[in-house]
């Protein structure tokens, strides 16, 4: 089999949902220094700390891949090893080399920071997370609560590239995991198209929680603009049986990431970092056409 083509490493590694990952990390980060009363992170920290969890996030879709090729080749869930577009081989080898690159960009984050332990601990936590899931998903239903973690450790993660995490971090981690665990029992579903159950959805609206915290008036515009968007696609792709689409509804669902991330910064009184969560926001449906989300 010949190495895949650029299309096919794209769709492997999920790459339409990767600024998910990015506003996740100027939230924390950026709330973690508010909260803290710290410097923002300097510019190569800022860069290994992207590098990092940018390459965990590839190396955790690949292993998905990887894991799942024979349940994808029975239940032909058209994936590039499916397709015959990327062999296992090319695949687990890929998902190694990206793992060995977080490592030395850790190592490398962890000789510019005064607390490393905190670091090298939430780091730990999110690639056993990564790796639980992907492990157990296909045998147990509430393994979704593993990929949720994967999520709240990487806000965690973000955090401990200032300091120990402070208080609000771990609320908004614990939100973030909630939403993730909601969208990810909806996605058991996603290749019979079914909805068993509506309580995946109240997981998902989690994120209502930061209204409590929210003292200025942007966050009220971003949050209208969050439910007003998952409450569309809840009508268009679930609310009728007959023209149900789950996984577009996933699709969405994702794409919502940054609107938590815009809302939590807007908590923060970061309206600067807000905005550009709220732009990637209305950019990742575009790049959604272009790669699945899923």
């Amino acid at each position: 089999m010949s190495q895949p083509n650029v299309k096919a490493w794209l769709t492997l590694g999920r790459v339409s949902n990767l600024p998910t990952v990015w506003t996740n990390t100027l939230a924390a980060a950026l709330l973690a220094s508010s909260a803290g009363a710290l410097a923002p992170p300097s510019s190569l920290v800022w860069v290994l700390l992207l590098i990092t969890l940018s390459m965990l996030y590839l190396a955790g879709m690949l292993l998905n891949d990887w894991l799942d090729a024979d349940w994808d080749q029975q239940h032909h869930n058209p994936r590039p090893i499916t397709l015959g577009l990327a062999s296992r081989r090319h695949v687990g080898l890929a998902t190694a080399l990206l793992l060995m690159f977080a490592a030395i960009a850790v190592l490398g984050l962890s000789r510019l920071i005064d607390q490393p332990h905190w670091l090298f601990g939430s780091v730990l936590l999110l690639v056993g997370c990564i790796v639980g899931y992907n492990l157990l998903h296909k045998k147990y239903a509430h393994s979704v609560w593993l990929m949720g973690a994967c999520r709240s450790a990487l806000y965690l993660t973000a955090a401990a590239s200032l300091a120990l995490p402070p208080e609000p971090i771990w609320l908004c981690a614990v939100l973030l995991g909630v939403y993730i665990s909601g969208l990810t029992y909806l996605a058991r579903q996603e290749h019979r198209n079914t909805l068993i159950s509506r309580l995946p959805l109240l997981l998902m609206l989690s994120p209502l929680a930061l209204a409590i915290y929210a003292t200025n008036l942007w966050f009220w515009p971003v949050l209208l603009l969050w439910l007003g968007w998952l409450g569309w696609h809840y009508y268009k792709h679930l609310a009728h049986p007959q023209q149900r689409n789950v996984r577009v509804f996933i699709g969405a669902g994702l794409a919502a990431l940054p609107l938590f991330d815009a809302l939590v910064l807007a908590v923060a009184n970061q309206p600067l970092g807000s905005l550009v969560c709220v732009l990637v926001f209305f950019l990742l449906p575009h790049f959604q056409r272009w790669i699945k989300p899923t």
